[in-house]
């Protein structure tokens, strides 16, 4: 029986100590997380499992809270990862050239 301090997640009753994170198995309860197929997730755990990996840091994009990130055909980048190879100038709003995994601005990219 749930006594005090109980949470209630998709219509279901839970001991506070009960709602835990599927992978880490950490306390969700007051704190911010996700779900995906019915499993609760603290953001952690869900952006190692599930978000896409930034090319450019390798860090995974959560695109929670509003993140904007740049997609181009398999590829994505935070917004701030999104930057020249070579000059390191933010590509985000431009034009861009790839030569093999690297993403060039024009001028960078006029040699290739």
């Amino acid at each position: 029986a749930i006594t005090t301090g109980g949470v209630t997640y998709r219509e279901q009753p839970w001991h506070k100590e009960c709602f835990v994170c599927t992978g880490c198995k950490k306390q969700l309860s007051g704190q911010r997380f996700t779900s995906r197929d019915e499993f609760a997730y603290c953001l952690s755990c869900f952006c190692n499992l599930y978000a896409k990996k930034c090319a450019g840091c390798t860090n995974p994009i959560s695109g929670l809270g509003g993140t904007k990130y740049i997609s181009f055909e398999e590829r994505q980048w935070h917004n701030d990862c999104f930057n020249c190879k070579k000059c390191s100038l933010s590509l985000v709003g431009r034009g861009f050239l790839t030569e093999r995994d690297d993403i060039l601005c024009p001028e960078c990219g006029k040699d290739i």
